[in-house]
Order: structure tokens, then C-alpha cells, then sequence
């Protein structure tokens, strides 16, 4: 019996061991925005330890993603007898694409026996914005259907038949240069020495060079602020 709990506590000590001893977390995630819908995009990260030896850890942090921006002014019409909904008024699609690198430091470290780790994280990097033409199926009678980038002087609710494909104007896209910086906390959910499963939830502020068009009948802005959560997959070495 003393032998078996002397090996149960050599394998809790020996994944205690393990988890305190990685030295980076490379995770994969999903992310909503508050200028977004339900998905907001996709996101890599990277975490590496700079000090195992200090009480509070600290970490390279590298992040990459790839997340759509909408305007607040932005509303789904849907076109009665056919199901097909657009966005009356929208000229571009806007995918913010964002390099970052900053400092995470953890605050609160879980104990031996579970709970959360909470980390900090300060960062922020040069933004590519990718504005892509906003398409609509426009109708011209007898059947005819065309998809165009949509323009005020031409389109009404009265003649158009729903959106162009999503991919459509992809090659058309143009590109706003600008920059970011956000704050955010960690929370490490996971209970697994070699596994991570995280919850990232901050605050983004992000300004581009000029004022990037999204809608065609409201005020466009250069200056984006949004609060975010990102759900995150990945393992520890």
C-alpha cells in the first residue's frame, strides 16, 4: 500500500515537474469581436519563456491573425421569396490582417492541485488591411441577374437580388496599411501537463493611415476599437 502512494506521488511530482519545465506553448484559436460576427476570425500563437526562475513568469509572445472589421452601421436585408440576405449601403469587405509581438507575464499561478493560470499580456504590431469590393445580385428583368460592386447611384432595395459570392473581388482587393496595440488576459483552463486550452479575452485599438471604406451612405472611420475573446487549442514543450 506505502508503495503504491509512493509511486502515485512520484508521478504527481513528476508531471508537476514536467509542466513547470516547458519552455514555450505554440496554440491555434477562434476569435470573436465586437466588430464581427459570431466568428471573427482565426488566430496562431506563440509563447516563449524568457525567466523560469522568477516567481512570475514571462514570455516572448507572438501572435498572428487574420480578422474580419465591420462598420456598426451594417444591417442585413433579407430579399422577400428567396431567402438571400445583403448589406445595403456596404462597398468592401475589411479583413484586418496583424502581426504582433509583446510581453505576457503571469499574475496568478494555479496550485498543485488545479485551478487557473492568469496571465497578462501587453502587444501590438503593424496592421494590413485588405479592403475586398462588396458585390450585390443585381436584377435587370426577364431572369437576368448580375453581380456588381455595389454603388448608390445605381442600386436600390428595389433591384437587388441579394450578395455576390464571397470570394468574389478577391483579386480587386486593395491594401490600408495601419497599426495595433492591445491589452488582454490569459486564463489557462487546461489540466493536462503537456496540453493547453485558453481563454483570451482584451481590448484592441487600431488606426489606419486614412479613413477606410467600408460603407458607402455613412461616415467611414480610420480609428477601430473593439473588445475580444479567443479560445485557444494547442500543446506545451
Amino acid at each position: 500500500m506505502a508503495q503504491r502512494r509512493n509511486v502515485s506521488n512520484q508521478n504527481t511530482l513528476k508531471e508537476s515537474v514536467d509542466e513547470e519545465n516547458f519552455r514555450s506553448i505554440l496554440s491555434f484559436g477562434l476569435s470573436t469581436n465586437t466588430n464581427s460576427g459570431i466568428l471573427g476570425g482565426i488566430v496562431a500563437r506563440k509563447e516563449i519563456l524568457i525567466d523560469n526562475k522568477a516567481f512570475h513568469k514571462q514570455f516572448h509572445y507572438l501572435n498572428f491573425e487574420i480578422v474580419s472589421v465591420n462598420h456598426n452601421r451594417e444591417t442585413t436585408t433579407t430579399v422577400g421569396g428567396t431567402g438571400s440576405g445583403y448589406v445595403y449601403g456596404k462597398q468592401n469587405y475589411l479583413f484586418a490582417i496583424r502581426p504582433q509581438y509583446g510581453r505576457e507575464i503571469n499574475l496568478f499561478r494555479k496550485s498543485s492541485e488545479g485551478g487557473l493560470n492568469v496571465n497578462g499580456i501587453i502587444a501590438g504590431g503593424p496592421t494590413i488591411g485588405l479592403l475586398k469590393p462588396y458585390y450585390v445580385q443585381v436584377f435587370y428583368g426577364r431572369g437576368t441577374v448580375r453581380d456588381e460592386i455595389f454603388d448608390p447611384k445605381k442600386h436600390t432595395p428595389n433591384n437587388i437580388a441579394g450578395s455576390g459570392g464571397f470570394l468574389e473581388g478577391l483579386g480587386e482587393s486593395t491594401v490600408v496599411p495601419g497599426i495595433n496595440l492591445k491589452a488582454a488576459l490569459n486564463f489557462e483552463l487546461d489540466a493536462f501537463r503537456q496540453s493547453n486550452i485558453s481563454l483570451e479575452i482584451g481590448f484592441l485599438a487600431e488606426a489606419y493611415t486614412k479613413k477606410v471604406n467600408i460603407m458607402a451612405l455613412s461616415e467611414n472611420k480610420n480609428l477601430f476599437t473593439s473588445g475580444y475573446v479567443t479560445i485557444f487549442f494547442g500543446g506545451k514543450k
